[in-house]
């Protein structure tokens, strides 16, 4: 991000109390105070319980701020959707056709959110520690949350810029902008964030000073937040593919086996959407459709159930009347993800956990631990039959299926899957002339600002 002055910092941290105060208060699940001119001041040098309540609020509509971009983008790269938009043809040149280059459309790709978060984290914990009207039980709370989405925001721009790296240093009094780290760096960075929230939450006693969404239904207490800090932690360790710590952090999570339902599989923490004034929709809504469709082959490459019909998670999508066309590629493959653009949006849940499980054993050689997992969800989600007893075929293409459609259009996650398989030239082109990109460069700002240059500044041409 642009080296920021001290009036810079204010400036976004006014943005975020305005957004943790007045977007998730149009919920009508959050009470915090609705400041109209927030004292940043008072959160900087004096902060009280309320100023840093709604501060960590803020944090929650940050997050929620890059759903659009990470599972429609992102989805893109991954040849899950496309948008078609006929306003934007960029969406389909820029992410199809044309390598992409620093400065380049969309190659911002949540750089800046993601620093608004860390900036906004930092704030916050920077202020904790002065909040006289807090227990200590209160800032070990307000400290665990604020690191779990700090790490949270790195992860995610770790998929994106993958071996480019990332910045970890946020200071607007510095004099010199933050180094690049390595992405391996990256991820030992984030991984320490969520184990020194796991601490915190560890001494946060039985509730949060603040109230969380209904998205958080289950998980809005210190302790069972940290279910939910260790699944975010076993995500980071499966993208990184370090499968054994996957399996230890997944063991602390809220994953559950038994009983094996559609509703136990859906268990999870969620955005909240509505459609109050000054709130957000959810942005993979788009029932007309008006720009997203499905990549036709999400229902093609579809495994077939007993009576022919294809996979229900097949059901994410829905045969439009409207065939949606641009630059010559056509899909009526319409978007079903959600039932209204107020609709939640899952951040993670319990079959994400379970096949994370799975891949993880598969990867360790405990194949039928593996098998044990991946039927589960295929019976249970995808209506289709058990893998046969000893069952040879491989495991990982089973992963992956299981995981293209179990989680399909959710924060990129065929696209990272496919790269960390080597993987991304056997995602399907609509033409033999597009271009599949294995990550995404830097923004230019980041790049004119520094001598020499990161090496994320450059062009990045695709296959």
């Amino acid at each position: 991000m642009r080296m920021l002055q001290t009036a810079a910092l204010r400036q976004m941290t006014v943005a975020a109390l305005v957004s943790g105060a007045t977007l998730l208060g149009g919920c009508k699940e959050v009470t915090v105070p609705n400041y109209n001119a927030p004292n940043v001041d008072g959160l900087l040098k004096n902060p009280d319980a309320g100023t840093v309540n709604t501060a960590v609020i803020g944090l929650l509509v940050g997050a929620r701020a890059v759903v659009g971009t990470y599972s429609q983008v992102l989805g893109i790269f991954g040849r899950e959707i496309y948008n078609l938009d006929q306003a934007e043809p960029r969406n389909f040149l820029s992410y199809l056709v044309q390598p992409l280059t620093p400065g380049g459309f969309g190659t911002d790709l949540g750089w800046t959110a993601t620093y608004r978060q860390v900036l906004q984290a930092e704030t916050v914990l920077g202020a904790v520690e002065k909040v006289s009207n807090y227990t200590a039980a209160q800032k070990e709370g307000v400290k665990g949350f604020a690191k779990t989405f700090e790490a949270l925001a790195f992860l995610e721009q770790l998929r994106v810029r993958d071996t480019f790296g990332i910045v970890l240093a946020v200071d607007p009094t510095a004099t010199k902008l933050g180094d690049f780290v390595s992405k391996d760096a990256g991820y030992q960075r984030a991984a320490a964030l969520l184990d020194e929230a796991k601490a915190h939450l560890g001494n946060a006693g039985a509730t949060f000073a603040f109230t969380l969404t209904g998205g958080f239904t289950g998980f809005n207490t210190p302790a069972t937040f940290l279910r939910f800090n260790r699944a975010i932690r076993a995500r980071l360790e499966i993208d990184r593919g370090q499968w054994q710590a996957a399996l230890t952090a997944l063991g602390e999570s809220f994953i559950a086996s038994t009983p094996a339902t559609p509703a136990s599989l859906a268990t999870g923490v969620y955005h909240v959407y509505s459609t109050a004034s000054g709130d957000a929709t959810n942005p993979m809504y788009d029932a007309s459709p008006r720009a997203l469709v499905a990549h036709p082959s999400f229902l093609a490459d579809a495994q077939k159930r007993a009576d022919g019909s294809p996979d229900l998670r097949t059901s994410k999508i829905a045969i439009s009347t409207i065939t949606l066309t641009s630059q010559g590629v056509s899909s009526n493959q319409r978007l079903n993800l959600v039932p209204t653009n107020a609709s939640p949006y899952a951040l993670i849940r319990n079959e994400e956990l379970i096949l994370m499980r799975a891949e993880a054993n598969a990867n360790l050689g405990n194949r039928a631990a593996a098998i044990a997992d991946l039927n589960l969800v295929r019976t249970v989600s995808g209506g289709l039959a058990p893998l046969e007893d000893g069952y040879t075929g491989n495991l990982i293409d089973e992963v992956l299926y299981n995981r293209r459609y179990s989680l399909f259009a959710e924060y990129g996650n065929r696209w990272v899957d496919m790269r960390r398989y080597g993987r991304l030239a056997q995602l399907p082109k609509f033409d033999p002339t597009h271009l599949i990109f294995p990550l995404v460069p830097l923004p230019a700002d980041e790049c004119n600002q520094r001598s020499p240059e990161p090496k994320g500044c450059t062009q990045v041409s695709g296959i």
